[in-house]
């Protein structure tokens, strides 16, 4: 499912959230899904509150919600490596403030390429930031850019999947001898609490590498994990996957 979210926090204030944490914190068949396991995360943004940051690594189960499915590479299968050279940090997960009685929060999940990869990216990457709770989307942004010149920073709103479970976008990736275009960069999400009672909220982001004939070709995201849809070989798909940050009393 995608959906856009609309509302009165546009991306301006992501953007300025972003701008105000710095840089990224750290440096098979045709249209088969990739069971990402357990998930987890939603975010937040708002740029007028004290922030309290939790960033536990706790490790964080498999999901077992897709192991029956067809077309299922779960996430421990050594034919999806993770990719060399990217490192997807844990995210940061804040409270930023109450609105009309309901707090919001801003969740967010870094990516940094150590070297630039050595093989062609014709087809399109993803990334993805995922709860393990319901929440309520309010806006999400993507961020990206090279590590020169050629590649500036660059935004956009436009996510492949926005759930009450997480979102996730496909990036198009321009490259040049010494540099890509996304090489660094952070997926952000502005979201609400939803009903329920004070539980643990686990938030995880991933990077799905596809090079060569291969790409990333849609994504879900649910509450038993995220799946990523591909074209091309399963030997030019590449999953990392960063650990999991859990917060305790998190409190709809």
């Amino acid at each position: 499912m995608r959906r856009r979210s609309t509302a009165a926090l546009g991306l301006a204030a992501v953007l300025a959230l972003a701008a105000s944490l710095g840089p990224p914190a750290r440096a098979g068949a045709d249209g088969c899904g990739t069971d990402l396991g357990t998930a987890a995360a939603s975010g937040t943004a708002a740029a007028d509150a004290q922030a309290a940051v939790h960033a536990a690594a706790d490790p964080v189960g498999t999901g077992q919600a897709l192991t029956g499915l067809g077309c299922v590479i779960m996430v421990s299968d050594p034919l999806l490596p993770a990719a060399d050279g990217v490192y997807v940090a844990p995210p940061e997960v804040r409270v930023i403030g109450t609105v009309n009685g309901r707090e919001r929060w801003v969740a967010i999940s870094d990516w940094k390429w150590h070297a630039q990869p050595g093989y062609p990216m014709p087809g399109a990457q993803a990334v993805a930031l995922w709860f393990n709770v319901p929440v309520v989307p309010i806006v999400q942004v993507v961020h990206h850019s090279g590590t020169t010149s050629r590649f500036p920073y660059t935004s956009s709103e436009d996510a492949a999947e926005v759930g009450p479970y997480g979102v996730a976008f496909l990036l198009q990736p321009r490259t040049t001898d010494s540099d890509v275009n996304i090489a660094t960069g952070r997926v952000a999400v502005v979201f609400e609490t939803a009903a329920g009672t004070c539980r643990e909220l686990t938030a995880r982001g991933a990077f799905a590498h596809a090079w060569g004939g291969s790409a990333v070709t849609g994504i879900d995201v649910h509450a038993s994990g995220a799946t990523f849809d591909w074209s091309g070989a399963t030997s030019q798909r590449a999953l990392t996957i960063g650990e999991p940050t859990r917060v305790s009393g998190f409190c709809p």
